[in-house]
């Protein structure tokens, strides 16, 4: 965004000025809204979750922060999307400042290079309650947001250019130290709460494969074209193939929406027998293809099986923890905290004005191609 709202597009810096603040705006109010969100589903999955919460965040900043200082493939999730070119020229540059904000605030849309984000979701999340989650996160999109300001001094078109340039050259032991750094205290005061609390395993455990699960059904849905490819690589039988395509998601999908209906033993079940049947297809393909295969897992085409059987086996403990000791709670019990719902609603508000905004936009541009 340093080339699209910079002093040189906008002519004038109290133009750019206004620009950059309606920009700092929308990806400061989508970042908290998502955190609000996150929150207020983590509350409808058990959270706070206690020791157990504290000790998985902990644990997470640690292998991210690992993965800075030593290179570890952590995976971090992302859609890898760009907000479109063509809003400036035709919602007007104001708004599609706000625009351009509002969708890159989430981040996990766009594109993230580091595993920083991730973890401040979890703790967001982990608290359950959305107006803490929207102030954990609001920080990040406001950052996002204010990335323009190193613009602040082009006065021509090549300036923003060679600003670019600049900015990709810089060394990627900087901003790895700099988010080592900030995964490291995050690892610290998780570890401190979870050390002062207690409880909360098998709740713990449920949110954990809930969200794992609705993080590779999604990867499916949204990525349909490479999962049926996927699929189309393990030599099924036609018709089974055919259910496999759809049967796979949504069978995933039961795991998140049996935790939210206060189902975890179920869910729990649920999971233990889907690992199950995908360690065997995988070991079918190993047996076939080696031990490099065509997976589909949480987005990814291919995978070294020793690997996915290993991430297997570590998904089936919280799932049997949560299958053995998880309590059944009330159907949809909302939180209770009582900024919960005003936040909901707004958080409701503005994802439908985002899809109303989205669909538009792939309307108009089809209409433009």
């Amino acid at each position: 965004m340093v080339e699209t709202i910079s002093p040189v597009v906008y002519g004038t810096r109290t133009r750019w000025a206004g620009a950059l603040a309606l920009h700092a705006a929308g990806a400061t109010a989508t970042a908290g809204v998502f955190g609000a969100a996150a929150a207020a589903v983590a509350a409808l999955l058990g959270a706070p979750w206690g020791r157990a919460g504290g000790a998985v965040v902990a644990a997470v900043a640690v292998l991210y922060l690992v993965r800075e200082l030593t290179g570890l493939r952590v995976p971090v999730p992302q859609l890898r999307r760009q907000v479109p070119d063509w809003w400036r020229t035709y919602f007007g540059r104001p708004l599609a400042a706000f625009l351009y904000g509002a969708g890159l605030g989430v981040g996990f849309f766009t594109f993230l290079g580091h595993g920083t984000l991730v973890v401040v979701t979890l703790g967001a999340a982990s608290t359950g309650r959305p107006l803490l989650g929207a102030l954990i996160v609001a920080p990040f999109g406001l950052a996002r947001g204010l990335a323009p300001l190193v613009a602040a001094r082009s006065e021509e078109p090549e300036d923003g250019r060679r600003l670019v340039d600049r900015l990709s050259s810089t060394s990627g032991r900087l901003r790895s130290g700099l988010n080592g750094l900030a995964l490291a205290g995050v690892a610290v005061v998780a570890a401190v709460a979870a050390w002062r609390d207690h409880g909360g395993w098998a709740a713990t455990a449920a949110a954990a494969i809930a969200v794992s699960f609705a993080w590779s059904s999604i990867s499916k849905i949204t990525g349909r074209a490479e999962w049926r490819r996927v699929v189309s690589t393990h030599a099924l039988p036609r018709a089974l193939e055919r259910v496999a395509v759809w049967a796979t998601p949504a069978v995933e999908s039961l795991v998140p929406i049996l935790a939210l209906l206060g189902l975890p033993r179920a869910a729990g079940a649920v999971a233990l027998a889907s690992l199950a049947v995908f360690s065997l297809a995988l070991v079918r393909l190993a047996l076939r293809d080696g031990t490099r295969v065509s997976c589909g897992c949480f987005g990814r085409g291919s995978v070294d099986v020793r690997l996915a059987l290993a991430r297997n086996l570590a998904m089936a403990v919280p799932a049997a923890l949560a299958w053995s000791s998880a309590a059944s709670r009330p159907l949809l019990r909302l939180p209770l905290a009582r900024d919960s719902m005003p936040v909901l609603l707004v958080a409701g508000t503005l994802v439908l004005a985002a899809w109303t905004v989205w669909r538009t936009s792939v309307w108009l541009g089809r209409g433009r191609a």
